[in-house]
């Protein structure tokens, strides 16, 4: 049986099997060939960002835009209306730093909208409220508590307000996430400081993955294997620690790095990127070949159901070299391998035989 066939589900957090809560919508794309709307969008709030990380996915990205809070409230109900269930605040930029966060929250949660929020964490207290209160989770990207190391690697002095505004959500409803990128600079002793400090219940996860070389970079991947190894063991002894093994996998010398012949995740999740474009994914801003259209020149219904997104659809699935400008393990990487599972059976499989 080819690799790529098997539905192994080794991603830490299910994308993979997440779908298929979503069987209509699955339904309507095996048979369809589309969806009536994305079940899930990422939200570029903003493309600024109060940090500098030398490992940024997003460091192609231009500052000088935000979205709109009014556009924004047409926007939710539009989404809401097509069967849109969730969007998470991330992207280009830090989404705390937008001057309307908190409204833009309360916008989308007005839709019955689940939110979720990635934030490297240096935010002021006063949107702990909100976030405590509407969103469904919250991941911080912290990486080490070593004060010298962090301000090597994002440019900043934030250990301090990080851990202040991790313990502040303790007490509220929403589920709190640390996130550690690990790369070759990384010693055991930053990656055992974090774990001792999920262990003391300051959060219910702790994610660690492989720093992604970025496409745009011609990088390779560089990892300390000692330290990977100790997480290993590590995610033995403790249920709070994820591994992103299928990262590894993935990457592993002599594999295939895009195992489908297309991308059509983005038919589930895409994203509304900082100036207003639908697109499939983060990591090819401002480039028309991957934009559906723009929420301030056409109402997101329209731009689901028009020409211009039947185009990429097709640029997708016949033109796009993946291998050259694609980046590795990126947001649709899972879901892109089941639809693969899914819509080319391997044909020793006897998918019948349950």
């Amino acid at each position: 049986m080819k690799e790529y066939t098997q539905f192994r589900g080794s991603n830490p957090f299910g994308s993979q099997a997440k779908i298929l809560f979503h069987s209509e919508e699955l339904s309507d794309y095996m048979n369809k060939g589309t969806t009536k709307g994305p079940i899930f969008m990422e939200i570029n709030l903003t493309s600024n960002c109060n940090m500098r990380c030398k490992w940024c996915i997003s460091e192609n990205f231009e500052d000088g835009n935000k979205l709109d809070e009014e556009k924004m409230e047409d926007f939710f109900m539009e989404y809401a209306s097509l069967g849109g269930k969730a969007v998470n605040f991330s992207g280009g930029g830090e989404p705390t730093t937008h001057p309307d966060f908190i409204a833009l929250a309360l916008s989308a949660r007005k839709y019955d909208i689940e939110i979720g929020l990635m934030t490297n964490g240096v935010f002021p207290e006063s949107l702990i409220e909100c976030i405590g209160n509407n969103f469904k989770w919250v991941r911080f990207s912290v990486d080490t508590f070593d004060k010298v190391k962090y301000k090597a690697w994002k440019g900043v002095d934030g250990v301090d307000v990080v851990v202040r505004n991790i313990k502040a959500l303790k007490d509220y409803p929403v589920k709190v996430g640390v996130n550690c990128n690990v790369g070759d600079e990384h010693t055991i002793e930053d990656c055992s400081d974090l774990i001792d400090f999920v262990k003391d219940d300051n959060a219910r996860y702790l994610q660690f993955r492989p720093i992604l070389p970025r496409y745009f970079n011609e990088e390779g991947i560089k990892l300390n294997k000692t330290v990977w190894e100790y997480l290993e063991d590590m995610n033995k002894v403790f249920e709070f620690i994820n591994i992103s093994n299928d990262k590894l996998e993935d990457m592993k010398e002599g594999g295939n790095m895009f195992p489908y012949e297309s991308c059509e995740g983005h038919q589930f999740c895409c994203v509304l990127d900082s100036n207003g474009d639908i697109t499939t994914c983060m990591y090819h801003p401002r480039d028309d070949r991957f934009v559906f259209g723009n929420i301030y020149e056409d109402h997101l219904t329209d731009i689901w159901s028009s020409e211009k997104r039947k185009e990429v659809i097709s640029f997708l699935r016949d033109e796009l070299d993946m291998c050259k400008e694609c980046q590795v393990c990126c947001k649709l990487n899972e879901v892109n391998k089941l639809i693969q599972f899914v819509k080319y059976p391997d044909k020793d499989m006897d998918v019948n035989f349950l």
